[in-house]
């Protein structure tokens, strides 16, 4: 079973008839002794025995041919409660149970993240909350619950264990937080954007959770189907710089390694897996906005097609899992101002830059002659000029006696205000800045990073300079970009901060 060439080239075939093993007289390709009871790729009978020893062997040769996982690594597993997440949850369990110097030596404990707040029927969250953990500590694993709307909260909160005498009560719920999340979403003009920007607050929420209980890897049961509708998806929403990091059996996301473990396996085998071993699947309440989406319709083509081409998922996925990203290796990194003078050298630096919406990043980095810049080039015309000419020319017939840091200021779409107490705003230093040190007092740009004040208003010019591609696909449909969560927009301010000061100090640095 291992003798399959990856970089064979699989042949489109139509199905003209799938074996029928319904007579019990196929025996097993296999072991050519049971009777058949799974048919895979149409035509390979196997036997039950034969078939269990098959998946397992693909959860744990994708494991251990990366080296990635250690023994006495501490591994946080995200789950929601369906198909993969329980046959995930039973190979686990299986593999440290092992006696042989095939066990899984890692210690592994599982997160579920609460979506019932966005969901269509929100009463309903508590009891999967229940039934989705109580089969964790029932094998005697240690769970953890979070809800989705923590994410707008302004300072993070670490889950809650979850054990029998769990309540409601014991998860911080905000009522504040849930209005400000069903807001967020609702901003966003086409189903898309909703269904891209709620996939990124969830990774989000499982990252930050794998930060504040000290965990540096994360287990996600994407199987192979999920993978490839998600590579063609993520290409057409403008992600496919970012396919690396949501397909590849290991990504980086803020420090924190995020694995595949059965990225190798299709939906249909992670079902005849559950029902062989008879496990509980659940659907949690999930996300589902009305009308379609390019996910939505991705997956019902990919799925379409699968059934008339069988070759069609393993194409995709092995396809998708071989693509780089060619975007951030750009020597310069840069991309033109295009609203300066055509003769501008002003450039900024991608280089070490990373989205504040998703973590990936900064994928922005063309030369002057890519699609990206040709876009920008596009929207410009379309909104009828240069905005800095615009602003600056209604100033001007306004007779405003406006100063340059003022005006400055406005450019970079921050609403200025008196917000230090003290009136007085703290030096900047470049040793400060190169220790990564931020003023409490705006550092001279009156924009207070003080968590006790009220954050500044952030307008979309500003945001989409510390967005990836993707991500300002996502901020164009939105109605207001201050609904976005306050820790992204802290982000995102202090990152204005920081260009400006380096702009300031760039002739003093070595």
């Amino acid at each position: 079973m291992c003798s399959i060439d990856p970089d064979e080239i699989t042949v489109m075939e139509r199905v003209t008839g799938a074996l029928d093993i319904s007579g019990g007289e196929v025996l097993c390709r296999k072991c050519g002794e049971s009777t058949a009871e799974v048919v895979l790729r149409v035509k390979d009978a196997y036997c039950r025995q034969c078939f269990l020893l098959y998946f397992v062997h693909k959860f744990r040769s994708t494991i251990g041919k990366s080296k990635q996982i250690h023994p006495g690594d501490r591994v946080l597993v995200a789950i929601s409660g369906g198909p993969s997440s329980a046959a995930l949850l039973h190979l686990i369990r299986e593999g440290l149970n092992e006696t042989s110097h095939k066990k899984l030596r890692f210690e592994p404990a599982f997160l579920y993240v609460d979506e019932s707040c966005i969901s269509g029927d929100p009463m309903i969250g508590l009891d999967y909350v229940r039934k989705v953990c109580s089969e964790v500590i029932a094998v005697d694993f240690q769970c953890y619950v979070t809800s989705l709307q923590q994410i707008m909260l302004p300072n993070s909160h670490p889950p809650v264990p979850f054990t029998e005498e769990w309540s409601e009560a014991n998860l911080l719920n905000s009522k504040s937080a849930t209005e400000k999340l069903r807001e967020l979403l609702a901003s966003c003009k086409s189903v898309s954007a909703q269904q891209d920007l709620h996939e990124q607050l969830r990774h989000e929420v499982i990252v930050q959770c794998a930060q504040d209980l000290g965990y540096q890897k994360v287990f996600l049961a994407d199987n192979s189907t999920k993978l490839s509708i998600s590579i063609l998806s993520n290409v057409a929403v403008g992600r496919g710089s970012q396919l690396s990091r949501k397909v590849h059996f290991r990504s980086l996301h803020r420090d924190v390694e995020v694995f595949r473990p059965m990225r190798e396996i299709l939906e249909s085998e992670v079902q005849h897996y559950v029902r062989f071993h008879k496990l509980n699947e659940l659907q949690s309440p999930v996300f589902k906005p009305k009308g379609t989406s390019i996910a939505s319709c991705t997956e019902e083509f990919v799925r379409g097609l699968q059934k008339e081409f069988p070759a069609t998922v393993p194409t995709i996925f092995r396809t998708g899992d071989k693509l780089t990203s060619s975007s951030l290796d750009n020597s310069k990194h840069s991309t033109p101002d295009m609203n300066s003078d055509s003769t501008s050298d002003t450039r900024v630096d991608l280089s070490s830059k990373h989205c504040v919406l998703c973590c990936s990043p900064v994928d922005t980095g063309q030369g002057e002659a890519s699609a990206f810049c040709a876009t920008l080039v596009s929207q410009k015309l379309s909104a009828g000029g240069s905005l800095s000419h615009s602003l600056q020319e209604n100033l001007t017939n306004k007779g405003s006696d406006i100063s340059r840091e003022t005006f400055t200021d406005m450019m970079n779409g921050l609403h200025v205000n008196d917000c230090c107490e003290a009136g007085e705003s703290s030096p900047v230093t470049a040793e400060s800045l190169a220790d990564g040190q931020t003023s409490e007092c705006c550092g001279g740009r009156k924009l207070c990073s003080s968590g006790s004040k009220e954050l500044e208003q952030i307008t979309k010019d500003v945001m989409e300079r510390h967005l990836c591609y993707g991500c300002r696909i996502v901020l164009r449909e939105m109605v207001e970009v201050n609904r976005l969560p306050v820790k992204m927009r802290k982000a995102a301010a202090e990152s204005e901060r920081r260009m400006h000061m380096r702009e300031q100090i760039q002739d003093f640095l070595l």
